[in-house]
């Protein structure tokens, strides 16, 4: 069982055989303060102990019920966002000819830098260029 000292409220590990049912003299080891402890006062402790536990339980199964209705909230959405897919398949690919673009300007900008480390930059901007216009045409082939 485990006993506090009434002074200073230091624990101690003490083996149940070792204290009557009477009671006996107590004498803490860090304060050296003595008391005569009963073991009714451990009766406490297990009832604390069970509400503690039965609050335990009730906690769980708040939980249990927290985490069927956030099970049954994500399967609401995901019907909700299988929709917000094919959306999303069309703007990536809007945003990776934007980013293309985008990195052919700038590889355009700095050519002359980058001439050191690609020799034949122009080759391949021009090449860049073709492509573009290329999507550019199909793009307007398919809107008429």
């Amino acid at each position: 069982m485990i006993i506090s000292c009434e002074k200073c409220d230091k624990k101690f590990e003490i083996s149940d055989e070792l204290i009557p049912d009477e009671g006996r003299l107590l004498q803490c080891g860090s304060c050296s303060y003595e008391w005569h402890y009963t073991p009714t006062k451990t009766i406490k402790l297990v009832n604390e102990i069970d509400q503690v536990s039965k609050a335990k339980k009730k906690t769980k199964k708040i939980k249990k019920k927290i985490i069927k209705e956030n099970n049954e909230i994500s399967m609401n959405q995901k019907t909700d966002s299988s929709e917000k897919k094919r959306v999303g398949f069309l703007s990536v690919i809007i945003v990776t000819i934007i980013s293309l673009i985008a990195l052919i300007i700038i590889a355009d900008t700095f050519k002359v830098y980058i001439m050191s480390f690609i020799p034949n930059i122009d080759f391949y901007l021009s090449s860049l260029y073709e492509s573009l216009r290329d999507i550019f045409l199909f793009f307007k082939d398919l809107i008429k």
